[in-house]
């Protein structure tokens, strides 16, 4: 029997277990990014708000030039996709050569990644590169009132959508929220379609906070501004931006800390959610043992997944039906069947097909810089932007275990609190987006108390 997880980390006295030295890259600078002559448009027509006092607009804004590397755009290894109809059955013959065919994929994932890690990211000004597209949801309050600008950044492999129920528990606990934006990462959901010709064979999750800055610095909606145009233009960097209150989950727990790392301007508070931030390097061959060893089978379990069904009723039965699935919110697994599937183009069928390709979700789990890069540069955060971690009760999957989580919550010792959800894994916004909605909540609220408890002070003083 596995102990018991503790309610949160007190802050250790001991040394933090050990990790291998590792060089983490410095993001390069932004620059605004000018709109091509032809435009992409949304796959998905716009749709109305879920939350009455606000208006949904989706929008598609450019990702950040250049690429970490030239296979971010260029394929070489990438399977097609959709897959071509299988044949020969399922029988265990069929299964066994399915079998090796994806492991020599992700040998070849390997291989490339290594050559990668040998070469030096971000080369030349990418001007010659394929323009990449990010996609938001956008939700402005219909009467802005000085509120709070809120970005959410989903776990690996989940469309937007499947923010909104945690989105509506939060709107009902804290009312002072102006602006609400929720971002897609240009391999995932509706971004992968408009990104379906362009996109390469890897990620590098530092390209992921990048984009994010790309769009906070030069491309988000001005204040007040009603009328943004699907295709965001650039603007110049506003004097003073809205500072923003970021909240990701693992993936993109990790993304919002390296944005605010390198942009602390734009951010006032963190809500880490069960983030992968991982005190170790993760690089071949200095992964522990046990790591690699669930890497690899997390690669080749999500290369070997199902895409495709013969229709949406399929699709959303076996959905339902599935064990990974039976611990979700329903609100959080109808967001993601209706908004993470797709009709299967270029046919006249019913067939229906995950909008992110299988391989794509896969290329995160090579990627082994990313959390490592973000551990050690943790402990400079700003420590004017508030940290708050949320982690599961899984610890041991995604946070290296408990004895690297309870140092992890610490790296940055200032102005960080953590707790955990006993009744939740990983999937926190998916499992427990209640509870995880009072934890924001409770951030705004003490957010606001400290900020007038200021003004009183600057108020007496004068």
């Amino acid at each position: 029997m596995q102990p018991r997880a503790p309610n949160h980390f007190d802050r250790p006295s001991e040394q933090a277990p050990g990790f291998v030295p590792f060089a983490a890259r410095v993001l390069p600078a932004q620059r605004p990014i000018p709109l091509p002559a032809t435009l992409p448009s949304l796959p998905c027509p716009q749709r109305a708000s879920p939350f009455p006092d606000y208006e949904l607009t989706t929008h598609l804004t450019p990702c950040a030039r250049p690429r970490a590397h030239r296979s971010a755009t260029t394929r070489s290894v990438r399977p097609p996709y959709p897959p071509p109809p299988e044949a020969g059955g399922s029988g265990s013959e069929h299964k066994q050569c399915r079998a090796k065919e994806m492991r020599e994929l992700e040998d070849k994932m390997w291989a490339q990644r290594v050559e990668m890690l040998a070469e030096k990211s971000w080369q030349g000004d990418g001007d010659g590169e394929p323009l990449l597209w990010a996609v938001v949801n956008r939700f402005l309050r219909k009467r802005l009132g000085g509120g709070v600008t809120l970005l959410f950044v989903p776990a690996t492999g989940y469309p937007k959508e499947t923010w909104e129920p945690c989105i509506a528990m939060l709107l009902e606990r804290y009312a002072k929220v102006d602006e609400i934006f929720v971002w897609e990462t240009y391999n995932h959901g509706d971004a992968a379609l408009v990104n379906a010709l362009t996109i390469g064979d890897t990620f590098d999750w530092a390209d992921n906070a990048r984009d994010v800055l790309q769009f906070l610095t030069y491309h988000r909606p001005l204040a007040g501004e009603t009328n943004a145009p699907v295709c965001l233009p650039p603007h110049e960097r506003e004097e003073q931006p809205r500072r923003i209150v970021g909240v990701g989950h693992s993936h993109g727990g990790e993304v919002v800390a390296r944005a605010a790392l390198s942009s602390p301007d734009l951010f006032d508070a963190l809500v880490l959610v069960d983030p992968v931030i991982l005190s170790e390097t993760l690089v071949i061959p200095t992964r522990r043992a046990s790591q690699k060893k669930r890497d690899d089978a997390l690669t080749r379990a999500t290369l070997s997944r199902r895409a495709v069904w013969p229709s949406m009723e399929h699709a959303r039965n076996f959905f339902e039906k599935a064990p990974f699935f039976q611990t979700w919110h329903p609100a959080v697994l109808k967001a993601y069947i209706d908004h993470g599937l797709c009709l299967v183009p270029g046919t006249d069928s019913k067939k229906v097909m995950l909008k992110q390709c299988p391989y794509d979700e896969a290329s995160f789990y090579v990627e082994p810089r990313g959390p490592a890069e973000t551990w050690y540069q943790l402990a400079a955060l700003d420590e004017r932007i508030e940290l708050r971690w949320v982690l599961g009760n899984a610890m041991e999957s995604f946070q290296g275990g408990e004895a690297y989580a309870r140092h992890s919550v610490w790296r940055r010792p200032k102005n960080s609190s953590n707790m955990v959800v006993k009744q939740a894994g990983h999937f926190i916004p998916q499992e427990a987006p209640e509870q995880l909605a009072r934890e924001i909540a409770d951030l705004l609220i003490r957010r606001d108390a400290l900020l007038g408890s200021r003004a009183q002070s600057t108020k007496a003083r004068l």
